[in-house]
């Protein structure tokens, strides 16, 4: 395996304090320090990783709008030669999040829209009123100039009123691509809303390709750890290329984590690299479309 494959996607959590209140989220199983990632770490982790051509996503167990140092991190972001994006929840598009989202000026941005049926929507998000926050996506769609770029994200729950056919179609509708996924446990952190059922995992597709690193440089197994248990790596102490070998140690004897073996994350089932590691941006594309659909 190319030591680079670990880090083809990267989710890195700018912070992971969050103003939402989502009932698919387990934030009251969070015992890892609250705070924000500083720039100095983060432009040398972005460094690292323009290095070996990752794709990063600004997400994990916060919203990544709230780092109060936005504008200095929009200019790391844009100085560091890497296709970067964000995830946010639908919820949280306001119009000052949506003028912060120009300023970082990302490739890409994942929303996450669990539901099209109203009443469904303020039991996910409580207190929260879908049309708005449908207006909130034609405000983005609109300060972009188009909705390249834009993609929306299905949280399917064990109670979701609206089949499949009629969400993609809603979607279709408004020119926007979606990716549904139904509801997991979230390494058996969350107990409503679940779909899925806990299966043993050995050999993780997901970490094989994937890495989750905390705000505070802490390369974890998964963004599921809630507790910090799976440390891998300190970033702020190991470079990059030391912590991929560590990853692929790991995947050769099995996964040895306690949260592994109550994991029901679809995204496990993913098929190990089975090629070089694909060069260009075009084919790291592609090759992310294959992984998407597999899991």
């Amino acid at each position: 395996m190319d030591k680079r494959w670990p880090f083809f996607t990267v989710d890195l959590e700018l912070t992971n304090v969050c103003e939402q209140n989502c009932s698919f989220c387990p934030r009251d199983k969070i015992t890892r320090p609250a705070g924000f990632i500083d720039l100095q770490l983060l432009a040398d982790i972005l460094r690292q990783l323009a290095v070996l051509g990752s794709r990063v996503t600004f997400c994990g167990m916060g919203n990544p709008l709230l780092h109060p140092q936005w504008r200095e991190i929009a200019d790391i972001c844009r100085g560091s030669g890497l296709k970067y994006g964000l995830t946010i929840q639908a919820p949280a598009l306001d119009a000052q999040n949506i003028a912060r989202i120009d300023i970082l000026a990302p490739s890409f941005v994942e929303i996450s829209f669990p539901t099209i049926d109203s009443s469904h929507f303020s039991q996910i998000y409580p207190g929260q009123d879908l049309e708005p926050c449908l207006r909130a996506v034609d405000d983005l769609v609109a300060m972009r100039g188009s909705a390249r770029g834009i993609s929306v994200t299905a949280i399917r729950t064990v109670e979701e009123p609206a089949s499949a056919e009629a969400t993609a179609a809603f979607w279709l509708k408004r020119g926007l691509p979606l990716r549904q996924q139904l509801c997991h446990s979230r390494g058996g952190n969350l107990t409503k809303n679940v779909v899925t059922r806990p299966r043993a995992v050995e050999a993780c597709g997901l970490f094989a390709t994937h890495s989750f690193i905390t705000w505070q440089g802490l390369l974890l197994a998964c963004c599921h750890d809630l507790t910090g248990a799976t440390e891998i790596a300190d970033l702020s102490q190991v470079s990059l290329a030391e912590a991929a070998q560590t990853k692929i140690e790991i995947l050769q004897r099995g996964m040895p984590w306690p949260v592994c073996a109550t994991c029901d994350e679809p995204a496990t089932a993913r098929p190990l690299p089975d090629r070089a590691y694909p060069e260009t941006a075009k084919a790291q594309s592609r090759y992310l479309k294959r992984l998407c659909a597999s899991g």
